[in-house]
């Protein structure tokens, strides 16, 4: 891709560059993953200033070229703040390791569906003033999922079965007790962690706000985003 590109941007981190310049890297509805230059944007009288933020969603114009890895942005104007989270330490740690997942994560024949899923979160949190722990692991699973590396919660990987005892990060999800037998790091799960794994990848952010996920589904569910994550960063790589 490359060209004068204009799309929807959601920054997640912003790094200093000189003076007065900011380099803001994030996810877009169109580009995928990209890195924007924001030249002079500190400075009083820039006319993009306050038109990008963190947590917020803006119309950028920028012009790629494949030798760049950083394009300087044209023009930008704020579209959605949310913001109504901010002041929680916890809700604004949350939405940013989510961030840092999806930098991880996201290819561009994923890249709409990911900033529709991050613009999602970001709302819920927003009208809610804060991003729960559920928020927090609804959103893993579902990334993880649009990614390709979730795996299925109602049978086994291996044979498909849909008698489910125990859960393997080695194996890439639920297994069947005779599947099971080959995978050391195997853990048994109740039908209600599949179910609560379920609710999570099919509900939307607004049905999993009043939602409790329990210890052992947030145990589990680290541990696949571990595992996962790490199969997938080796395979791009």
């Amino acid at each position: 891709m490359k060209g004068l590109i204009k799309t929807h941007f959601i920054p997640i981190r912003i790094i200093p560059f000189m003076d007065s310049s900011l380099i803001f890297q994030g996810i877009t509805e169109d580009a995928g993953i990209v890195s924007l230059l924001a030249r002079g944007y500190k400075r009083p009288k820039s006319r993009i200033r306050g038109e990008i933020d963190i947590f917020s969603v803006s119309s950028v114009h920028f012009f790629i070229k494949d030798t760049r890895e950083v394009h300087t942005i044209r023009d930008a104007r704020l579209v959605y703040a949310f913001h109504g989270f901010i002041e929680n330490y916890e809700s604004v740690k949350r939405c940013s390791d989510i961030g840092r997942i999806i930098i991880k994560i996201t290819t561009l024949d994923i890249a709409k569906s990911i900033f529709s899923l991050y613009k999602g979160l970001l709302r819920v949190a927003h009208g809610k003033k804060r991003c729960t722990e559920e928020l927090y692991y609804g959103a893993v699973v579902k990334i993880l999922h649009i990614a390709g590396v979730f795996p299925p919660v109602t049978r086994c990987v291996k044979c498909g079965s849909t008698s489910i005892l125990y859960i393997s990060p080695a194996a890439g999800g639920p297994l069947c007790e005779k599947c099971a037998v080959s995978y050391p790091d195997k853990r048994k799960v109740e039908q209600g962690l599949l179910k609560e794994l379920f609710f999570l990848l099919v509900k939307d952010f607004e049905s999993i706000t009043s939602f409790k996920v329990h210890d052992k589904t947030k145990d589990i569910i680290n541990m696949l985003m571990k595992e996962h994550l790490y199969e997938y960063k080796k395979s791009a790589d």
